[in-house]
């Protein structure tokens, strides 16, 4: 029992000194009351900008002296104006310009002017030459380009021959009696023009093969006639577009090597 005693008289000692710190001195409300003739009405802008002064220096007196020595400089804000609004305002008010464009730089090299070039007529023998030497030119597929054409060319040898008559028959007979008179002949059996034809003779020289035809004629064979023999060759003609300096001066060098006969046709490319 005399520890419970001794627990509540302590209890008690506790709950009187609790309250006794927890008093209040009475407050003086008549104290507090402020007299009309001491109001003094202030304009509300000046009221505004005395408050934004004095905002900093109650801060300052209010906060502890360590942080007090801590704190930044604050600056009073700046009086707002029509041309100190900030940039990206303005820039959002004002359309932005766009600064003109620099014209291009000029080249320091002078302009290269391209050529194109003619090489022809060649023959199959010298295009097969000449293609075997265009590999040196560099040249894109672009630049080149082989136009190809037909014609007929003398053989330098002359045919007597015999047109041959309205039916075989006839043109059998025909070149028997020529046999008979001393003409050896044969009759054409190719699918060409001259089919049928009966042939007396070829010759390299033109004289000799109208000697020949002037004494069939002679003979009574008066439709005897003599042509100058031709084939059919084709004739191929390069053509060269947007060559180089460097390029055209190696493609001459290789003309007078080929085809020194056939020469090059330049022109400027348009």
């Amino acid at each position: 029992m005399k520890w419970l005693f001794g627990l509540v008289v302590v209890l008690n000692l506790l709950v009187g000194f609790y309250a006794t710190l927890s008093e209040h001195p009475p407050v003086d409300i008549r104290a507090q009351e402020v007299s009309p003739d001491e109001l003094v009405l202030v304009p509300a802008g000046r009221w505004a900008a005395e408050q934004a002064t004095d905002a900093p220096v109650l801060a300052a007196a209010s906060a502890p002296a360590g942080d007090v020595a801590s704190a930044p400089a604050t600056s009073l804000p700046a009086a707002t104006s029509p041309t100190s609004a900030p940039a990206s305002e303005r820039a959002t008010a004002a359309p932005a310009k766009t600064a003109p464009a620099e014209p291009p730089l000029a080249s320091a090299n002078p302009a290269v002017v391209l050529s194109c070039a003619q090489w022809g007529p060649l023959d199959s023998r010298l295009l097969t030459r000449v293609q075997g030497g265009l590999g040196t030119l560099g040249l894109k597929a672009a630049q080149l380009d082989t136009r190809t054409t037909e014609a007929q060319k003398g053989s330098g040898r002359f045919w007597v021959h015999h047109p041959p008559l309205a039916t075989q028959a006839e043109t059998q007979t025909l070149s028997s009696e020529l046999r008979e008179k001393g003409f050896d002949n044969y009759i054409v059996q190719n699918d060409g023009a001259f089919r049928g034809h009966l042939s007396l003779g070829l010759f390299g020289r033109e004289d000799a093969a109208r000697a020949l035809a002037a004494r069939i004629r002679a003979a009574g064979f008066a439709k005897v006639a003599v042509e100058q023999r031709s084939q059919t060759v084709q004739a191929s003609t390069l053509v060269f577009r947007a060559l180089e300096p460097a390029q055209l001066a190696r493609l001459n060098a290789l003309q007078k090597r080929l085809t020194p006969g056939i020469a090059l046709d330049v022109n400027p490319c348009r």
